[in-house]
């Protein structure tokens, strides 16, 4: 049997923690030593915002990150190191040939409306993925059955291995439904998780209440309310006005500086699986021909995008990975700023007077971002209009879903999202052969480096045929109010953790 518990980001991500972290978020400096009131509540503030709550049919990264881990559960979970740990599973064994995956279930778990968790459960979550229409997953469509071997035994069967099968489940893919709750996902939600649902007012607050029969520790505070704000300045106007009690994913990029020096605050700087990318429509007539698209890559300042974007604050990148991917490579030299060579391209190309539509979400990092693109696309003669649209629903609609776009662009927040290359139907509609293979090759290795190998490869080729233009990685900034603790450090686009957190008395 293969080793269950390791998984290579876990290594990865650990350093680049140790390498980005300024101080660890509500540290025990700032912590007033009366302790933890139980019956305390805490208000985050964010910016992303959910749709609806139904993550199985709307897009968009905000849904998941609220509710899973917090509503909802699946057999297993990242820990915020992005190492695979048991939780709804207390065990599990992978067969030598990689395609059953048998696990061992919790026998004390309930959901929130008392519906027993059982392997009959698992059975019914896993196989109605092929009913999901959002957050890729097809990342999971090995899985060709599920046996129940007993009340608290699932076996998961796959078609061919997949090296990720495990990580993918750790996400929301993973997620147990009880069969009676799924009518209802979009507006409400009914987990086995360590909060219930309690309420949501659209793009205004998201309410919890802590599940006091929870299988496991309780949830530090007794209430904890997400609180959405459009406007990054907003969010850190709350905090310093007590609004809020915490930011995460802190966006006000520019006053991160002015809080380091409060001591009323503590800044914590942890990593992303974010990666701010432009994607070029690869159907459009001329966006179609590579070179083209290698010219536009050319033609942009990352350096620049990242000053006016985050005040400089992330890394930029050259290639579809990030610095914690097991594969990650750094193509940003190779990729640097460079107009004359890019006009070259156009040149070869035999394109002259080229009009493009940039969508744009309205996210005040979307709107700077596409302000340089424009100035640096015009300097080697590509004309760009400008298209706000509101983020998530008319963009995911239109631009996402329709795919009628010609350049957008938008921080995929969804861990290892490299894999999405490998779907000619994506909205970037990258198809490739040869990248195929190669990822093809990684699902099917049965061991780290044999996986690694594979998906470098398949990172030079999507690097080579540039469907895209990979901006900069984010970091997860994190910023809190005196005493309180346990806010998660990286954010590893899944769910966001809030059931260790306390606020001291």
């Amino acid at each position: 049997m293969r080793n269950p518990h390791r998984h290579p980001l876990a290594a990865a991500l650990a350093l680049g923690a140790l390498g980005l972290t300024a101080c660890s978020a509500g540290s025990e400096d700032g912590a007033d030593s009366a302790g933890p009131a139980q019956d305390a509540s805490v208000s985050i503030g964010l910016a992303a915002v959910p749709a609806n709550l139904d993550y199985t049919t709307t897009g968009g990264a905000a849904i998941f990150e609220a509710l899973l881990y917090n509503v909802y559960e699946g057999l297993v979970r990242l820990d915020d190191d992005g190492e695979v740990q048991p939780l709804l599973a207390e065990s599990w064994e992978i067969s030598e040939d990689g395609t059953e995956y048998t696990f061992t279930l919790r026998d004390d778990v309930t959901f929130h409306d008392g519906t027993p968790f059982d392997a009959e459960i698992v059975k019914f979550s896993l196989e109605r993925l092929d009913e999901w229409t959002a957050n890729t997953p097809d990342n999971l469509a090995a899985i060709d059955s599920v046996e129940v071997e007993s009340p608290t035994e699932a076996t998961v069967v796959l078609s061919e291995p997949d090296y990720d099968a495990l990580y993918w489940l750790a996400g929301p893919l993973g997620t147990m439904f009880a069969p009676d709750s799924v009518d209802d996902l979009a507006s409400e939600a009914n987990g086995t998780g360590p909060f219930t649902f309690e309420s949501y007012e659209n793009a205004v607050q998201l309410d919890l209440a802590r599940n006091e029969d929870y299988w496991a520790e309780p949830a530090g505070v007794a209430e904890a309310s997400l609180v959405y704000y459009s406007d990054a300045a907003a969010a850190a106007n709350a905090l310093r006005t007590d609004g809020v009690d915490a930011v995460l994913r802190a966006e006000a990029y520019d006053q991160v500086e002015s809080f380091e020096g409060d001591e009323r605050f503590e800044v914590s700087i942890g990593d992303t699986q974010s990666v701010v990318v432009l994607p070029m429509n690869n159907d459009h007539p001329q966006l179609s021909d590579p070179q083209v698209r290698e010219a536009i890559s050319l033609a942009i300042d990352k350096e620049a995008v990242l000053a006016a974007a985050a005040s400089g604050h992330g890394t930029v990148l050259g290639g579809p990975s990030v610095p914690t991917d097991p594969y990650y490579a750094d193509y940003s030299e190779e990729r640097s700023h460079d107009p004359a060579a890019a006009r070259q391209l156009l040149e070869e190309a035999g394109v002259e007077d080229l009009n493009l539509t940039f969508t744009v979400p309205n996210r005040p990092y979307a709107e700077a971002i596409a302000q340089v693109v424009q100035d640096d696309l015009g300097e080697i003669g590509i004309s760009v209009e400008l298209e706000t649209q509101e983020f998530p629903a008319v963009w995911v609609e239109r631009t996402m879903t329709d795919q009628d776009y010609d350049l957008t662009v938008v921080s995929h927040v969804e861990p290892r999202n490299m894999i999405s290359y490998d779907d000619p139907d994506y909205y970037w509609g990258y198809d490739s052969a040869e990248a195929s293979e190669h990822f093809s090759e990684a699902r099917a290795a049965t061991d780290d480096a044999d996986y690694a190998e594979a998906m470098e490869a398949a990172a030079d080729q999507v690097v080579e045929d540039a469907p895209g233009v990979w901006l900069y990685n984010s970091p997860n900034i994190v910023i809190s109010g005196e005493g309180v603790d346990g806010l998660p450090q990286n954010d590893l686009g899944v769910g966001m953790d809030l059931s260790e957190i306390t606020v001291n008395q």
